[in-house]
């Protein structure tokens, strides 16, 4: 079988004698069939991510255990492994709006070097973390760049995302099928990603929409259904 892992593949490579693309969403499916792929030749079953990413969290535990705040919308900013984009500008306007921030630098060593002694009480700052899961269950919306896998996990962990610093080609892909599910927000400026998150902080209608969406495309058990694809091929 053919796995595609992202949400778009602009560049689907095509071959005699595969018995299945697996991908990602609907999307990408019906992508393939335009191609054509017959239908029952393909499968749309998410992308894997860990378990750990949809299981039930005690979010008032694990907030007291990173000492963060109970009450305030708490923005995760995490933009990939080398930690790009204007964090530090970001921190700084949402921590002033009086939003609770966590910033994952990743491998950034500079960034976190720079930012760690920021950490008060509307700031928390992390290098690389191995419980992305627990981050985002304690948070409210997240600010990421649109790789497939942490589109993914926010889905199943059903938390609301906006886009930044996508890096073009398949990134930019990802968001343009996000769209189309109406999931995610990008191209905004940092004054504009304030106004959209005082959206969600104020209007719970919007912000269960949104979640609403989300919980619809996600694939939390995407792993034993791709396990099962290939079991039915064998």
């Amino acid at each position: 079988a053919a796995i595609i892992t992202d949400f778009d593949v602009h560049r689907i490579w095509l071959a005699k004698g595969v018995d299945a693309y697996v991908v990602a969403p609907e999307w990408t499916k019906e992508k393939l069939q335009s191609l054509g792929v017959g239908k029952n030749n393909i499968y749309a079953p998410g992308i894997p991510v860990d378990p750990k990413f949809f299981a039930t969290s005690n979010r008032i535990e694990l907030k007291e255990q990173l000492g963060l705040k109970q009450d305030c919308f708490t923005v995760l900013i995490a933009t990939g492994s080398f930690g790009m984009g204007p964090i530090e500008e970001l921190m700084n306007v949402l921590s002033e709006q009086r939003f609770q921030v966590i910033v994952v630098c990743g491998n950034n060593q500079k960034l976190f070097e720079r930012l760690k002694n920021k950490s008060d009480e509307f700031i928390k700052i992390f290098g690389l973390v191995n419980n992305m899961n627990e981050l985002m269950a304690v948070s409210d919306c997240m600010l990421t760049k649109p790789g497939g896998l942490s589109i993914s996990e926010a889905l199943v962990s059903q938390l609301p995302m906006i886009f930044i610093n996508p890096i073009p080609g398949q990134e930019t892909h990802n968001i343009k099928v996000l769209k189309h599910y109406k999931i995610g927000i990008s191209g905004c400026r940092i004054d504009q990603i304030l106004v959209e998150l005082n959206t969600l902080r104020s209007s719970r209608d919007v912000y269960l929409t949104m979640v609403k969406r989300m919980r619809e495309i996600a694939h939390p058990f995407a792993v034993d259904e791709i396990s099962k694809i290939i079991e039915g091929l064998a």
